[in-house]
């Protein structure tokens, strides 16, 4: 066996078809940009690893979407979501803005998705990886695509990459940052699992789960994740501060989403971990005898790249309410970072979200030169690895406004082909106005 570390690879792939635009990625900002393309008479290819629509929504059961704007394609799902009973909004005017926190049913969600793709005429492949980009003289020409049926290149005249990681900008050349800029910490990652089955109203005092669990962890019954953050480990998965064990889903410190190692070993450990405290409660804890696990969990990420565009949406842009002649994208979410800097810890107070927000009644911009990307030409970049420093990429990442910018990105690929332009000559004050001439009104309640 050779023991090169690195080897090179011819290969000959086949064309597996031609379309105007190609979408990577199929979470909130890839169906927005499909949609929104297609609908515009587009030929359109959607390609996503996983067999349902909706990234996160629909894959990790994130059906809470935060409180600021997603667009008009967004307002299109809720509504046919309320329709099936599977969407209500979630009001707290002390804490939310307009028009509050929507709660979806997640799978619902994904099938809406589905049927509003499959109505703008997009072509669909899941269950398929989009590996990189094909470049040639300085301008994408397709995507490299994996599936079952091997490797082959889809062919496209413009490419959105919203894989949330920049996984087809980066390697195509484009120009990225990721997280913080003094130590490359990022957000926190999270194993999102849970139990069911627990008799909450026959559990054990506080005090004696503490120190049940702490007699687990100690005899090795329990072995908590090397990266756990905001759980005690000497009494895993019990939380003094919350004065309750944590069975809902655990944050993880520096662990890099585009590292696989960290990832697999990461949620390797929670996985053994989930399953050591399943153990430990039907064996030890009372109201826990017929408890159950829900589910085998998953790894989920807030942050990793974000491209360095033709603007960059600063913090001072969303505290100052930002706007400008190509700010296609409004938004209010507040700078969320799962990443605490010292003296701060998630939960934040109230007093912490009013002030890392815009004032009440304002709004930011999102400028639609934050979605192109330094080079190659031909190429869209839109959801959270939008250009943008890290603390507004707290505030940008989150699912209404990641499927605003899809929309965005996808009106003007379709506009870029129509008019026979590369999407930076795209007129950004127009798609601003077009977007939102007939949707946009002021955060305010009525």
């Amino acid at each position: 066996m050779s023991d090169a570390t690195i080897v090179s690879v011819s290969e000959r792939v086949p064309v597996a078809g031609e379309w105007d635009v190609v979408v990577c990625g199929a979470g909130p900002a890839g169906v927005g940009a499909a949609i929104a393309a297609g609908r515009l008479g587009q030929s359109v290819l959607l390609v996503e690893m996983e067999q349902r629509l909706g990234g996160l929504i629909s894959n990790a059961n994130i059906g809470t979407f935060c409180d600021t704007p997603g667009g008009p394609i967004f307002d299109e799902m809720l509504a046919r979501l309320e329709e099936l009973g599977a969407a209500s909004v979630l009001v707290n005017r002390d804490r939310y803005y307009p028009p509050g926190r929507w709660r979806c049913h997640p799978g619902t969600t994904a099938t809406i998705l589905m049927e509003m793709a499959r109505e703008a005429g997009v072509d669909l492949l899941l269950t398929t990886m989009a590996e990189r980009a094909l470049v040639a003289d300085g301008a994408v020409d397709g995507v490299i695509i994996v599936n079952k049926a091997g490797r082959s290149l889809v062919r496209a005249r413009v490419v959105v990459d919203c894989t949330a990681d920049a996984d087809i900008a980066a390697p195509a050349g484009a120009s990225f940052v990721q997280g913080d800029p003094e130590d490359g910490r990022v957000q926190h990652c999270n194993f999102r699992w849970g139990v069911e089955g627990v008799q909450s109203e026959t559990l054990p005092p506080p005090e004696e789960l503490e120190a049940l669990c702490a007699e687990a962890v100690a005899s090795g019954a329990i072995q908590p994740p090397d990266a756990i953050f905001g759980v005690d480990r000497d009494c895993f998965p019990f939380s003094r501060e919350a004065g309750s064990m944590v069975l809902g889903g655990w944050e993880l410190q520096r662990v890099d989403p585009t590292d696989p190692h960290e990832t697999t070993e990461a949620t390797a450990q929670c996985q053994l971990a989930a399953l050591q405290v399943v153990r430990f409660l039907r064996e030890r804890v009372s109201g826990c005898e017929d408890c159950r696990m829900r589910s085998g969990g998953i790894f989920t990420t807030r942050e990793s790249r974000r491209i360095v565009g033709d603007y960059t949406v600063t913090a001072e842009d969303v505290l100052s309410g930002a706007k400008f002649e190509d700010g296609a994208v409004p938004a209010w979410f507040w700078t969320d970072l799962h990443d605490p800097a010292p003296g701060h810890s998630t939960p934040y107070p109230r007093e912490y979200v009013v002030a890392n927000r815009p004032k009440p009644g304002d709004w930011y911009e999102i400028p639609y030169r934050c979605l192109l990307p330094d080079r190659p030409e031909g190429l869209l970049v839109a959801g959270r690895c939008v250009s943008c420093d890290r603390l507004t990429q707290g505030s940008l990442r989150v699912v209404p406004t990641a499927m605003y910018l899809g929309e965005a990105a996808g009106t003007a690929a379709a506009w870029a082909i129509q008019e026979g332009v590369q999407p930076r000559e795209v007129d950004g004050a127009r798609l601003k106005r077009v977007l939102n001439e007939d949707y946009w009104q002021p955060p305010m309640y009525e």
